[in-house]
């Protein structure tokens, strides 16, 4: 399948490591030039660099907290004069603390909140304009299911990605006559080689997927190309969930 990616500038958050990584592989291989944000791993970013440039397009390293507006601002200055003006974002940034609630410290739940609702927002007013302005771009922003059905041990950012995921359903609304799609994709359990559990734990997380297993990386790109893609011009304001049927909220 052709997506249509070839040439246009992509901006991927988080895309040093893991699902970020993955898709920004993905899309470059499809022709697209990358804009690849990471905040702290440096090396693991530059690693990415070079396999992206393997496909023989562009790539731009940008480094820079998306919770903070004049980060995200430098790095919209820097893909502009480097790989030129952004077409689609691709938000894979996020931040969360698996707790109780009531172990919170007060104030300790805001890094959260900044990064998972208000790092979309940073991005959207900083990035859009210009989409608007060309009548074309989209936005993507990937969340963990916790924002649709809730967790008591991911309370803080399920309720900051569930703001994330309203925000952009009203901001898919707004943009929709400039022919600019918004839309989120929720994920199950993706095991990234980082997940902590013990076995038995892990066990039992399985057992509550009918597909009988965690989801990978690999199972998130294909997706989000395709929202990417000219085949999803009509798709705006959804919520498409990737999580081998541990949920199936209508």
């Amino acid at each position: 399948m052709d997506f249509g990616l070839k040439g246009k500038n992509i901006l991927i958050t988080g895309a040093a490591k893991g699902i970020g990584r993955k898709i920004a592989l993905a899309a470059a291989a499809e022709g697209a030039n990358i804009g690849l944000h990471y905040r702290e791993s440096e090396a693991a970013a530059l690693e990415a660099a070079t396999e992206i440039r393997d496909y023989g397009v562009k790539v731009t390293l940008v480094k820079g907290d998306i919770a903070r507006l004049k980060d995200v601002k430098q790095v919209k200055e820097t893909l502009n004069q480097e790989l030129g003006s952004i077409d689609f974002i691709v938000n894979n940034a996020g931040w969360a603390q698996m707790k109780s609630f009531f172990k919170y410290e007060p104030e300790e739940w805001k890094r959260e909140v900044d990064i998972c609702f208000y790092g979309i927002v940073n991005l959207a007013h900083t990035f859009m304009p210009d989409m608007i302005s060309k009548n074309q771009g989209k936005f993507i922003n990937i969340v963990g299911d916790s924002a649709r059905t809730g967790d008591r041990n991911l309370i803080i950012s399920a309720a900051a990605r569930s703001g994330a995921i309203s925000f952009l359903k009203s901001l898919a609304i707004e943009v929709g006559r400039n022919n600019v799609q918004c839309n989120t994709v929720s994920l199950g359990l993706i095991d990234q080689g980082d997940l902590g559990f013990s076995d038995v734990a892990l066990d039992k997380l399985i057992k509550q997927y009918p597909l009988k297993r965690l989801g990978k990386a690999d199972d998130v790109k294909g997706m989000v190309l395709f929202l990417l893609s000219n085949s999803a011009d009509w798709i705006t304001g959804q919520v498409i969930s990737i999580n081998g049927g541990h949920s199936m909220l209508g």
